[in-house]
């Protein structure tokens, strides 16, 4: 049986493609449904860019630059977000499928693969969802109404305490709610082990985007 990903129906009907996936006896990597994830993170990031968002954390030096050198600066965010919007899916996606496939002896890379693509086009989906709240609101990620940030933000202004819990979205965990549901089907392994092993790796997850946006800030103030 060959295996086909088909990322709506996976989300649509989970127990069906799961059993399907988990019986495959042929299953490819499908790399052009990881590329169209990607087409649509970054179209996203071209329309922040666009709209200039993301960029009050350069607006308080506005004065110290010209127009045009702000500008570049606002182009440099943009070009940066675009770039995001490539590495981190595929980080995503690489670190997740090498983690469960050796943590879990009964599971194969492929079928690693497979979940964590599902997994990053729910959290795609989660940036599309939240474009509108940006464009129109002026809504940071970090303060998404989907996430915990804007609670954080009620009682710290630490800014990684806020970015930390920003990424505890909805879809956040969907995504690992779906990963620890398809692999219950695909691994025979115990529950509570399956749990932790995925907080786990989304943890590290979590705290390494906060190490560098604590190293992207000190950069920023040593260079200016």
């Amino acid at each position: 049986m060959r295996y086909h990903l088909e990322l709506v129906r996976s989300l649509v009907e989970p127990d069906t493609k799961v059993d399907q996936l988990s019986i495959a006896e042929e299953i490819p990597l499908n790399l052009g449904k990881v590329v169209f994830i990607l087409f649509l993170g970054v179209s996203v990031s071209i329309v922040q860019a666009y709209y200039g968002l993301h960029t009050s954390g350069i607006s308080h030096v506005i004065t110290n630059y010209t127009a045009s050198q702000f500008e570049l600066a606002k182009l440099m965010i943009g070009l940066g977000g675009v770039l995001d919007a490539l590495v981190s899916p595929l980080a995503y996606l690489m670190f997740t499928s090498v983690w469960f496939w050796v943590f879990l002896d009964e599971t194969h890379y492929r079928q690693a693969f497979v979940v964590s693509t599902i997994s990053i086009f729910i959290l795609t989906i989660g940036n599309i969802a939240l474009l509108p709240f940006e464009v129109l609101l002026g809504v940071q990620s970090a303060t998404s109404p989907f996430a915990l940030g804007v609670l954080a933000h009620l009682w710290t202004t630490n800014e990684y305490y806020i970015h930390f819990f920003g990424q505890l979205s909805l879809f956040f965990i969907a995504a690992m709610i779906y990963q620890i549901y398809a692999f219950s089907k695909i691994a025979y392994t115990r529950k509570w082990f399956l749990i932790v092993i995925t907080v786990l790796a989304h943890l590290i997850m979590i705290v390494t985007s906060v190490f560098l946006l604590f190293l992207s800030n000190f950069l920023s103030v040593d260079l200016m």
